[in-house]
């Protein structure tokens, strides 16, 4: 099934990554599950509540896509750099690109196509032209909420389709540092690509 409909507002870290995902993704499925805890800053004090999300996506070999709703928020008291973004378990996908976005309550979202569409970047306003590399970007200390719309920032991995069959991967992985201490992140939306249907 595809869905399309304007963005929605965000509510909380990781909870916020599903809500996107139904307002902002063309097409998408759900399924919840029990994710693990993580332990630094940028998992915020809802990540053991957190479920998870499955999105799918039809497209053909040699597509890239989006991959954006998922929230680098730094939940901390100093600055995180990202060191590393990667994808958990892909097979048939291949990371072209990670940005960061600086938003409010908007994320891009899930797009057959990157760059994504005029509608999702025209959702996040200025955000889009403002992006900047993930690998190397300092997250300063934020709100714990972005309900007010206080500053946070959307991680948008951009994939390739390398194979027709069985394409997914687990989700996306964060490596990152506050000062000499060692971090990683993981979403919590997988991704399953539709390779021989026009729909999910």
């Amino acid at each position: 099934m595809i869905h399309t409909s304007s963005p929605a507002p965000l509510w909380k870290s990781r909870l916020s990554a599903l809500a996107v995902a139904v307002a902002l993704s063309t097409v998408l499925g759900c399924s919840a599950s029990v994710a693990r805890a993580g332990g630094g800053p940028l998992d915020g004090p809802d990540w053991e509540k957190a479920g998870s999300a499955q999105m799918c996506i039809p497209a053909k070999k040699g597509a890239t896509l989006t991959f954006g709703g998922d929230e680098l928020h730094n939940y901390g008291r100093k600055d995180v750099v990202v060191d590393d973004v990667a994808l958990l378990e892909p097979k048939g996908l291949r990371l072209v690109d990670a940005v960061v976005l600086p938003t409010r309550n908007t994320f891009i979202g899930y797009d057959s196509h990157y760059p994504p569409a005029k509608f999702f970047r025209d959702a996040v306003g200025s955000a889009w032209d403002r992006r900047k590399s993930a690998v190397g970007a300092t997250i300063a200390p934020q709100p714990v909420s972005t309900a007010d719309g206080s500053p946070t920032h959307n991680l948008v991995v951009a994939v390739r389709v390398t194979d027709t069959a069985r394409v997914r991967m687990t989700g996306v992985i964060v490596d990152y540092h506050v000062g000499k201490k060692q971090y990683r992140w993981h979403n919590i939306t997988s991704l399953v690509v539709q390779t021989k249907k026009a729909e999910c």
